[in-house]
């Protein structure tokens, strides 16, 4: 099929959650589709995406991201006297409408895919299939952030909220179909847009890449890996640090938690002693992981699913959770990993797994069964084709495509 791919950033590094998403698709629709990328990049990263993917060489369309030349705080700050929503705001270009209006001015295709619902507020002029690919139900994950925060942060959400929600209810009823990464969020889709079709396409894993490996654990480590300027991820350690850790420290003075993910506030710095480690980013995010006793995932806010979680099963590493952070993800508890909301309950859990090595085992073995059933890219690329083919009525051809299948040295770079 012939499909036009909008970006909100080049994913020729990715190094969170969505990026490395929009990687995978997109690595997807290069090997078995006819694919025109148009979005934000700047030239030194597009130049990376197409060394990255060499079919796309004169088929990418980018424009300079608008907060190159816009300070995201006096956006923020215009967002709150504005009835837009923040995100509208920062993502508005006529430079990349002109683009828009040029391809569409010359091709046809069968398909239009945005990223995220504020790419799909463009104007297309085309008579083809449009989707978006929803990360998260966005106002859905705004209502969250709301509740967690100082004062002023809980209003900017609560009004991100309010916002968002007129205008992805708005952007979403216009779209032929709607990718979603989970069944929670096809849920809450289907009271704000029900008559929009809704495909479950969740989020996975490289298996080649996040494996099993035989490496001794440290007694009592715990790892954490998350893109820390990210307000969930953010808040989620602070959790783990302020009520959680302690309570292990009290019985395990020799615990550590070493702390993975790219710009660190100060804040997280500073908390930083012998039993706290902070690397902010690495290269390689596998000797961190391989190594830890507990992989924690203290969230209690976003919305999607987290990848982390499904390295985490990848790499058959314990794994506690709260129910938010393994949200989406068909794990069970007790059976594949431990789910706790309650700071003691967490603790507890944690506590359990550094004693109890056949629980360890019963559950990593269960899920690493579970990813490489449901989570490895390969196969959610079918179900991605198999959306295609109910939105457009079209058969897709998967050896159609006449073009060599290229590796990519990932190096390490995924954090999210």
């Amino acid at each position: 099929m012939k499909i036009l791919y909008l970006l909100p950033y080049s994913p020729a590094k990715p190094t969170f959650g969505g990026s490395l998403r929009i990687y995978h698709i997109l690595d997807h629709l290069c090997q078995h589709h006819d694919v025109t990328v148009a979005g934000f990049s700047t030239p030194e990263e597009e130049k990376l995406l197409i060394d990255r993917f060499p079919v796309l060489v004169r088929k990418t369309y980018l424009v300079n991201p608008p907060g190159k030349t816009r300070s995201r705080f006096l956006t923020q700050l215009r967002s709150l006297f504005s009835s837009h929503s923040f995100w509208y705001l920062s993502t508005r270009s006529k430079e990349l409408q002109k683009v828009i209006d040029q391809i569409l001015s010359k091709q046809e295709f069968d398909i239009i895919q945005s990223e995220f619902p504020a790419l799909a507020m463009y104007r297309f002029n085309s008579k083809a299939v449009k989707i978006i690919d929803a990360h998260n139900v966005e106002y859905d994950n705004f209502k969250r952030m709301a509740k967690v925060g100082n004062p002023l942060k809980k209003l900017f959400y609560h009004l991100e909220s309010y916002k968002f929600y007129r205008e992805e209810t708005r952007v979403c009823r216009k779209q032929d179909g709607l990718l979603v990464t989970s069944e929670r969020d096809i849920s809450v889709f289907d009271k704000s847009v029900p008559g929009v079709p809704k495909f479950l396409i969740p989020n996975g894993v490289d298996a080649n890449y996040f494996y099993p490996k035989k490496v001794k654990s440290k007694p009592h480590s715990l790892v954490f890996v998350g893109m820390m300027k990210y307000v969930p991820n953010y808040d989620g350690i602070n959790f783990f640090l302020d009520e959680i850790f302690p309570k292990i420290l009290t019985v395990y003075p020799d615990a550590t938690i070493t702390i993975i993910g790219k710009k660190p506030p100060k804040s997280i710095k500073k908390r930083a002693n012998r039993n706290i480690i902070v690397t902010g980013f690495v290269e390689d995010t596998r000797p961190y992981i391989q190594e830890s006793s507990v992989y924690v995932v203290p969230l209690r806010m976003g919305g999607g699913t987290r990848l982390k979680v499904i390295e985490a099963l990848a790499m058959k590493i314990p794994l506690v959770s709260t129910s938010i952070g393994c949200e989406g993800i068909d794990i069970t508890h007790g059976e594949s990993a431990l789910i706790a909301d309650d700071s003691q309950e967490f603790a507890n859990a944690v506590m359990k797994l550094f004693i109890d090595k056949e629980l360890c085992d019963s559950l990593t073995e269960n899920g690493y069964k579970i990813v490489i059933d449901k989570y490895r890219w390969k196969s959610i690329g079918r179900h991605l084709d198999e959306a295609y083919e109910k939105l457009t009525g079209l058969k897709i051809d998967t050896n159609s495509k006449n073009m060599e299948r290229w590796s990519y040295d990932t190096n390490g770079i995924y954090q999210h």
